[in-house]
């Protein structure tokens, strides 16, 4: 059964249970995590914090947004809306600043271990160059920033609270069925866009030289996909990771499978996934890029977006 912890503005919680409805929603493209829940109407002070929690644990850790209260002839309700804690990095300025050669547990230290998240890797890359803070930005564009150019990856703050600098992918592994060997699912939903992939990156590497080298993309090009892009290499520090994120992220937005599943499914979100169906076969390399959990009169449904990874591709003189 699911419960919710909310703190007041003196310090005390307060714990509800029972929701009318419920949303969650998570997205890989989407910094904050984000829910709204509606209870029977419970008069209660000014709310700044939220955890839920379900038979397994803490599902979601966040800061409340918005409180209302809703009085009418039709009834009285409570409705909450909430975000993970992400939002404080997004809602918060980064104080200005250079840094030389600055470290993973320099940038988290500093822009996102202040605001309560819990870091889940031990690694501690380096990004060997210069990273400037300006006026205006946020914690989150600092830590975006710094992910980017040393790891090459989108940070992801989880619902309960955990920072992942290499991105959304936990580690875990699901298998979706529609034969009883997996997670079940009611709908599956599979869109190819060809319009999406990348088919070469040209490069330039010195400002003196023309674009003379090349990163394929072996398996669009053998398929018959033309969509060239130019990167001037010269002006990057990481011009092959660039590359290839490039040709990763039009990979990964060229397919995908939403799945609807009865019940909740949150702690699927970055799962390393595998779909098996009776007519399409199985579909391995893929992984969940966002969930959308939804609480109501008529039960409860997960809605799960799919994409597949893509391998590193080829470097090769033109």
């Amino acid at each position: 059964m699911l419960s919710f912890i909310f703190t007041d503005t003196d310090g005390n919680r307060h714990i509800l249970s029972r929701p009318l409805s419920l949303t969650v929603r998570m997205d890989e493209s989407v910094p904050a995590d984000d829910l709204c829940a509606v209870f029977a109407y419970r008069r209660l002070p000014e709310l700044t914090t939220l955890r839920m929690n379900d038979d397994r644990g803490t599902v979601f850790v966040g800061v409340v947004d918005e409180q209302e209260h809703i009085l009418s002839d039709k009834g009285r309700l409570l409705r909450i809306c909430a975000r993970s804690l992400a939002a404080h990095l997004l809602d918060n300025e980064a104080a200005p600043r250079c840094y030389d050669h600055p470290s993973a547990s320099l940038i988290y230290e500093r822009h996102v271990r202040p605001y309560g998240i819990l870091r889940e890797e031990e690694d501690d890359a380096t990004f060997f160059g210069e990273q400037s803070v300006g006026k205006g930005m946020s914690q989150w564009t600092v830590l975006k920033n710094f992910c980017t150019a040393c790891y090459s990856t989108t940070p992801r703050v989880t619902a309960d609270g955990y920072l992942r600098m290499k991105g959304a992918d936990n580690l875990s592994e699901v298998c979706f069925s529609d034969s009883g060997d997996g997670l079940a699912y009611t709908e599956l939903r599979e869109v190819k866009k060809r319009c999406e992939e990348i088919s070469r990156v040209n490069m330039k590497v010195h400002e003196d030289e023309g674009y003379r080298y090349s990163v394929d993309n072996t398996d669009a090009l053998q398929r018959g996909v033309c969509r060239e892009r130019y990167l001037n290499a010269a002006l990057i520090s990481t011009p092959m990771t660039c590359a290839d994120a490039m040709i990763q992220n039009g990979a990964a937005a060229s397919y995908g499978i939403r799945l609807k599943c009865s019940g909740c499914a949150l702690d699927k979100m970055g799962c390393r996934a595998t779909v098996r169906n009776r007519l399409l076969g199985e579909i391995k390399d893929l992984y969940v890029s966002s969930v959308s959990y939804r609480l109501g009169a008529d039960g409860d449904t997960t809605t799960l977006q799919l994409k597949r990874r893509k391998d590193v591709c080829g470097y090769q003189d033109m």
